[in-house]
């Protein structure tokens, strides 16, 4: 009987994947080395063996992470809440644009949905609703997953989107889309800013530092006016905010709500981060080495708000200060609904301590609560939102 040669094995020990072949043949073609940048656009977006392009991905407790609307239906409710203010607030159209990018499992698009139809019928009857993402067979899944919670919507991938010449009157809202978008590694040595390359050898991918592979990395530092410090590694999310610059110039008048982790600038470039934000997922569980086992791992970086918010201005947005998803959620009325849920208790005691594991979880400050909410608006007003309120405030109201 024959046996495989000894070399798969040692592929099988180093994680290989399908795309693993796929990337080891890029970078010989490149000439030995492809960015970090490059390696996550094809670990989480190849069209065939990329993590988020995969047959079967599972979202929630049953897939590699978590996100809030996944948590409880309640997380949709109080941002759908949101959005009928601010379709209040854009004069009550006939017809306005309701778009989520970045659908994942379109859990966050169903729960708005249903609330708005329940809530706020008038407001659902307007809404022109669009969900985007970067993979078609994703984009297939949201849809049927919408129609499944009756209702239909419009299910499109991103960049033909983006492409549309027609702009849109509305709302925004995305969910953890730009801390996927694929980062540059970069490292500041002296005065010159280095850059982290992907190259193959025979223990596996490993990290070799070279020089900086654009000039768009210095030039953006250049426009914070701050660097990393000495030693210090950190990611340039050069395609997060060329997204955000084509996302603003699609919206005539309206909102765009990201709510994402991120910091500002000068926190997410501090001297102190030595190590950058960079993070690999899989089973729940934070993953030692972004390399490995690509296309099967999850990879995240925490976005520059500030340079986000800087490429919306450029089409005429203007920012509020930003606010924790913690200070978010209490000034839309999870605090509210916890009550009302605990009222019901005595009929329905497991409902209430669901509810109250999911407020718990949604406003943890060492978790989902510490996302960061930024609302942008062109020709309407921004810091008068109700997410935007200071809790004392939200709460005399």
């Amino acid at each position: 009987m024959s046996t495989p040669a000894a070399a798969d094995d040692f592929a099988l020990a180093r994680g290989a994947t399908p795309l693993a072949a796929v990337i080891d043949a890029e970078i010989a073609a490149a000439g030995g080395s492809i960015t970090f940048a490059r390696f996550m656009e094809l670990a989480l977006g190849h069209p065939e063996h990329g993590y988020y392009a995969r047959p079967g991905l599972a979202w929630g407790r049953e897939g590699d992470y978590e996100t809030s609307p996944e948590v409880h239906p309640v997380f949709g409710y109080l941002w759908a809440r949101q959005v009928a203010e601010c379709w209040e607030r854009l004069g009550s159209p006939p017809a306005f644009d309701l778009v989520e990018p970045g659908a994942g499992s379109g859990a966050f698009m169903a729960s708005m949905l249903d609330w708005l139809r329940a809530r706020a019928p008038e407001c659902h009857a307007a809404a022109r609703v669009t969900v985007l993402d970067g993979h078609p067979r994703r984009v297939e899944e949201q849809r049927a997953a919408l129609a499944e919670r009756g209702h239909e919507v419009r299910a499109a991938l991103f960049a033909e989107w983006l492409a549309e010449p027609e702009p849109i009157e509305g709302v925004v809202v995305s969910n953890e889309l730009f801390d996927a978008f694929a980062v540059h590694l970069v490292e500041r040595r002296g005065d010159e800013l280095r850059e982290w390359y992907v190259v193959a050898g025979d223990g596996g991918l490993r990290l070799d530092l070279g020089e900086a592979s654009t000039p768009d990395l210095d030039a953006y530092f250049a426009r914070l006016g701050i660097e990393p410090g000495e030693g210090c590694r950190a990611e340039v999310g050069l395609a997060a905010v060329d997204t955000m610059r084509a996302l603003a110039s699609r919206v005539r008048r309206g909102y765009i709500v990201t709510i994402d982790y991120g910091y500002e600038a000068a926190r997410l470039y501090a001297p102190w981060r030595r190590m950058g934000t960079l993070m690999a997922f899989r089973d729940h569980s934070p993953q030692p080495d972004p390399l490995a086992h690509p296309g099967r791992t999850d990879l995240t970086a925490h976005v520059d708000l500030t340079s986000l918010t800087a490429a919306a201005a450029a089409s005429g947005f203007a920012a509020a200060t930003s606010v924790s998803q913690t200070e978010a959620l209490i000034a839309l009325g999870i605090g509210d609904q916890l009550e009302s849920a605990r009222t019901r208790a005595p009929s329905d005691l497991a409902a209430y301590a669901t509810a109250r594991a999911a407020s718990d979880t949604l406003l943890d400050p060492a978790g989902l609560g510490r996302v960061r909410v930024v609302v942008m608006g062109r020709g309407v007003e921004v810091d008068v939102l109700t997410c935007l309120q200071e809790i004392g405030a939200a709460e005399e109201d």
